[in-house]
């Protein structure tokens, strides 16, 4: 039994360094972990860990808080770190753009740049014929709008990451064709509808994820978030559905490997 954070930002913990933290996580049972950009920083980053680390792979993408920023420049120096240092094509160890989207519950850009940055990552993602991971706070409609404009597209794939809607949202994504990722929230006392939402969609249409150093499970709150306790994400997945841990691992890390192609490039 296995599992896989894909989504984590190694980048930004503070009480672990890099090694300790695929260390550790290893020893709790995860193999593989996408460290996911926010910044063209961050991106560089995700990158040097993908190149350091044969179990961690790279997103590079523009968080919508600092889609103000985003520019021709932007997109290039993405499209390059995509390229990685072959200058051909897609270097293998980055597999997803983002995270990518719109923030309505923060507002640190406008709803025009986080759309323009937001359209032009999925352009990239779609030229390079790898997922978008989708960051969507308090824009379930906006988000909907966009992703309609991609959807017929055969390249394009996404992902709603840290999904905190209910089961109408949940159903329009998967109409137009997307996954969505659980994280800590579903161990929450006051998770709400995600619980419903966790209890009724089907498991190969999910994957599991801890969005660290944020959102420590409720076994752990007060800590630092880390890529090993992805595991209380998948073991509240299991009590919900009344299936095994090792069934929820298996089918999680099965949909995560083929959708974001860990295995052909591992």
């Amino acid at each position: 039994m296995y599992f896989i954070d894909t989504h984590a930002h190694i980048d930004m913990l503070k009480e672990l360094t890099p090694e300790e933290t695929v260390k550790k996580s290893e020893d709790e049972g995860v193999k593989y972990i996408i460290n996911v950009g926010t910044t063209i920083e961050s991106s560089r980053k995700s990158l040097e860990f993908a190149e350091k680390f044969d179990n961690v792979f790279a997103s590079v993408g523009v968080h919508p808080h600092y889609a103000s920023g985003f520019k021709d420049k932007e997109i290039k120096t993405l499209d390059s770190l995509i390229r990685g240092a072959g200058g051909g094509g897609r270097y293998e160890k980055v597999v997803a753009v983002g995270e990518t989207g719109f923030d309505f519950y923060r507002n640190l850009s406008t709803e025009a740049d986080m759309e323009r940055a937001f359209s032009s990552q999925i352009e990239l993602a779609i030229k390079y014929d790898v997922p978008v991971i989708i960051h969507d706070r308090d824009a379930h409609l906006k988000t909907l709008e966009v992703v309609k404009k991609y959807a017929g597209n055969k390249k394009f794939r996404a992902v709603v990451h840290c999904f905190s809607g209910d089961m109408n949202f949940a159903e329009k994504c998967f109409e137009l064709g997307l996954y969505i990722s659980f994280t800590g929230i579903v161990t929450f006392p006051n998770a709400g509808d995600v619980l419903n939402v966790v209890k009724e969609v089907p498991l190969e249409r999910i994957f599991i994820e801890t969005d660290s150093p944020f959102l420590a499970p409720q076994a752990k709150r007060g800590s630092e978030n880390y890529p090993g306790y992805v595991k209380y994400v998948a073991e509240k997945i299991a009590e919900i559905k009344g299936l095994s841990i090792e069934k929820v691992a298996e089918i999680t890390s099965e949909n995560a490997e083929n959708f974001f192609s860990l295995i052909k490039n591992n």
